[in-house]
């Protein structure tokens, strides 16, 4: 029996040892490897949201693709962890491997008193348009954020709907992703999570560079690897700029590297491979830059490009 034990708080600076643990089940596409135990022992308090949509993907990407047969769990302890996103009947109908589309398809937000979190099912069933996901969770955000800060609202649609945006134009072979927003006082974290082909990837269908330039390129304004389908080049460089005004953290693991803009200081390394993109979004709540202020610099910049 191989054993995989998951325990210790991860977050966005260490993520990477995590999907070290993880990123063998990449290899095993269509080869039912049996006798795997998979152990989580996380405290509830340290069990993150970042954490639960990587183990999620992990798991759905193993059944999906017949990775493991019939792998162990302590499915009780996992289950209980994830009810703390509101994913843990999805957990559980993916290892039961019943209506895991009809639950994934209803998956709901929810709001507390001290913080709010709306995962959201990302596929091309549930979302027509890039603007789905903001009509139908701006009211949650708006209502928990209008009398602490109005303009920061902006600021989350803005990013929601870019990165839900480059999942549905990019992420084409991942069916069952999900984009989550948590929120509290002081912060709101938006992490998205598919197992797709990753930005270098896509990027390589357009351009012949190394994969640290072609990383760096997909943050540049009118760069867009979808040029025949009228991308403009915009989704990755606006929320990059969002993050570096706001002075918040942007981080982004894709096949083998992270992209890094932490208020305003951006860095490219290599790293855990992870097949597809992991965005993972942190904007301060305390310091916001007037909404039209901060767009009417952007249109000043865009007519500069025409």
């Amino acid at each position: 029996m191989k054993q995989i034990q998951i325990n210790g708080k991860y977050n966005e600076n260490n993520i990477s040892s995590l999907i070290l643990k993880l990123n063998f089940v990449f290899k095993l596409e269509n080869k039912e490897i049996k006798n795997y135990d998979f152990q989580v022992k996380i405290k509830h308090t340290e069990f993150t949201s970042i954490t639960s949509l990587i183990i999620y993907k992990i798991l759905a990407y193993s059944l999906d693709n017949k990775c493991l047969d019939n792998p162990s769990a302590n499915i009780d302890e996992i289950t209980d962890l994830f009810s703390k996103f509101h994913l843990h009947e999805l957990i559980k109908a993916y290892y039961d491997k019943k209506d895991v589309d009809r639950i994934f398809s209803n998956i709901k937000p929810l709001q507390r008193n001290d913080f709010f979190v709306a995962p959201h099912p990302i596929n091309r069933e549930v979302v027509k348009s890039k603007d789905d996901l903001s009509n139908k969770y701006y009211e949650i955000i708006n209502n928990y954020y209008k009398d602490k800060n109005f303009e920061i609202v902006e600021y989350i649609k803005t990013c929601l709907v870019e990165i839900s945006s480059n999942f549905l134009y990019h992420a084409e072979n991942d069916e069952k992703s999900i984009l989550m927003a948590e929120g509290n006082k002081t912060k709101v974290e938006i992490i998205s999570v598919d197992t797709s082909e990753g930005i270098i990837t896509t990027m390589k269908e357009k351009y012949n560079k190394s994969d640290t330039n072609l990383l760096n390129l997909a943050f540049q304004r009118k760069i867009t690897s979808k040029i025949e389908n009228g991308h403009c080049g915009t989704g990755l460089w606006l929320v990059n700029e969002i993050v570096t005004r706001l002075k918040g953290k942007l981080i982004i693991h894709t096949e083998g590297y992270i992209y890094r803009n932490i208020q305003g200081n951006i860095s490219t390394f290599a790293s855990s491979y992870w097949k597809g993109t992991i965005v993972y979004i942190k904007l301060p709540i305390t310091e916001v830059i007037e909404i039209n202020k901060f767009f009417t610099e952007i249109l000043s910049k865009e007519k500069t490009y025409i």
